[in-house]
C-alpha cells in the first residue's frame, strides 16, 4: 500500500460454491486492486469472507460498480465501505491468548468482561465448539489477539488470566506476539 492509495472493505457471505475466494481475488485484480487484509472461513453452512482492498480512486470506484454483479453471479451478499489505514497504537503491545474449556454458553462472556475490566483490547477472536474426539465431551476452544496497555505489568496480568481459567474450569494460554 502507498500512501495514495484509497482502500475499500469488502464483506461477503454465502453458501461456498466452486473456487468463490479465487472469483473474489480474481475480480478484484482485473480491476487494479491490491488485497491488504483477508479473512476467509467456513461459519456453519456460509463461506464468510472480509477483505481491505487497496488502490487508487479509480480503481475502488470500478471495484464499487463490479462487485454487486459479481456477488450476484458467485450467490453471495456483499457490504463494502470506503475505509482508512488501520492506525498505529505504540501504546499497546500484541498479546495472543488461547482458551480450551468445556462448553458453556457464558464463557467468552465471561473472558472479554475480564479483559474490559484489565482495559485490554480484543482485536480477533476466533471460536469453536466441538466434541472431543477422545471421550465425546462437548468443548470449546477460543483464539484472540489482544492489545495489551504498554503500562500494564505481564506477569499480573498472565496471572489474572490464569485465575480466571481456573474459575471457569478451562485451560489459557497468554504470550506476546512476536511481529
Amino acid at each position: 500500500m502507498t500512501p495514495s492509495d484509497n482502500l475499500l472493505t469488502i464483506s461477503a457471505i454465502g453458501k461456498p460454491s466452486g473456487n468463490v475466494p479465487l472469483e473474489l481475488f480474481k475480480a478484484i485484480r482485473e480491476r487494479g486492486g491490491e488485497i491488504d487484509d483477508c479473512r476467509i472461513s467456513q461459519i456453519g453452512d456460509r463461506l464468510a469472507a472480509n477483505m481491505l482492498v487497496s488502490g487508487n480512486w479509480s480503481t475502488l470506484g470500478r471495484l464499487e460498480t463490479a462487485m454487486p454483479g459479481v456477488a450476484e453471479k458467485l450467490g453471495l451478499t456483499i457490504r463494502m465501505e470506503r475505509s482508512e489505514p488501520r492506525p498505529t497504537m505504540p501504546e499497546f503491545r500484541p498479546y495472543g491468548a488461547e482458551v480450551i474449556a468445556p462448553q458453556d454458553p457464558n464463557l467468552l462472556v465471561n473472558i472479554l468482561e475480564f479483559y474490559q475490566h484489565q482495559e485490554v483490547r480484543v482485536v480477533e477472536i476466533s471460536s469453536q465448539r466441538y466434541q472431543s474426539s477422545y471421550t465425546g465431551a462437548g468443548m470449546m476452544t477460543i483464539q484472540m489477539v489482544l492489545h495489551v496497555p504498554v503500562n500494564h505489568h505481564p506477569q499480573a496480568l498472565r496471572e489474572s488470566f490464569m485465575d480466571l481459567c481456573d474459575d471457569l474450569n478451562a485451560d489459557g494460554l497468554l504470550d506476546p506476539i512476536k511481529t
